[in-house]
């Protein structure tokens, strides 16, 4: 993907500013947050006194070099559980004052509970890709399916952190031994290798799967166990 420099954000926070003068924060989530080389694009919210048009939004961001998919809001909408979840992991500030930072950390975690409902879009992701007859669906579907376990681990650590701990590069150095080592393998192997860069085992990809359902399964059982005192 190209290469994002801070100036060409700078000049993308000043065109979103053109389109629409009433912004107060534009916050940067997602992958390219915290893993910008590997991102394929850009996940900012904006948050504005006066929200325009969505086509405004889009139009001011068409000409960047990569897809910026922009969340326009106003002081006070909700914004969804995942995505504020996202945002209190790892958000940054490109412009304003973080208000919407500020609000996004009124949202509780997400329960063990919840947590194990992800299971479920891993497994329809997974199923989805083993029915595609077309390799490319076939490909990002698996992706999709690893990413989801990735996930799962992601809303695990956060559930046992409980809100306090919230930004993306706290949440494995808040984790205690071993659980802190045995996510940073989550992350390396799931989020990074076999869902952004595709690098997963294609010639057993069902066994691969499976093991790292059962791996992302036992990890949160286990911080669970934590959290409530019974340590495993």
């Amino acid at each position: 993907m190209a290469h994002i420099t801070k100036r060409e954000l700078d000049s993308l926070c000043e065109t979103l500013y053109a389109a629409d003068g009433d912004i107060r924060d534009i916050i940067l989530f997602g992958s390219f947050a915290y893993a910008p080389s590997l991102a394929q694009d850009i996940d900012l919210v904006v948050t504005t006194t006066k929200r325009k048009d969505y086509g405004v939004y889009l139009d001011a961001v068409a000409d960047f070099p990569i897809n910026v998919d922009v969340i326009a809001r106003q002081p006070g909408d909700r914004i969804g559980d995942r995505i504020a979840w996202g945002i209190k992991a790892v958000g940054q500030v490109l412009a304003g004052e973080g208000e919407t930072i500020e609000e996004v950390m009124e949202v509780p975690a997400p329960t063990f509970e919840r947590v194990r409902k992800i299971f479920y879009l891993a497994d329809e992701n997974f199923s989805n890709a083993q029915n595609a007859q077309d390799l490319d669906i076939k490909d990002e579907a698996y992706k999709d399916a690893f990413n989801k376990l990735f996930d799962v681990a992601r809303n695990a650590a956060m559930a046992y952190l409980g809100s306090e701990q919230t930004r993306w590069g706290q949440l494995r150095r808040a984790l205690p031994q071993p659980f802190s080592e045995r996510f940073r393998e989550i992350i390396d192997t799931l989020h990074i290798s076999f869902s952004y860069r595709g690098e997963y085992p294609e010639d057993d990809v069902d066994e691969e799967f499976q093991r790292y359902r059962d791996i992302v399964k036992q990890f949160v059982d286990d911080l669970e166990q934590a959290a409530s005192g019974n340590l495993p």
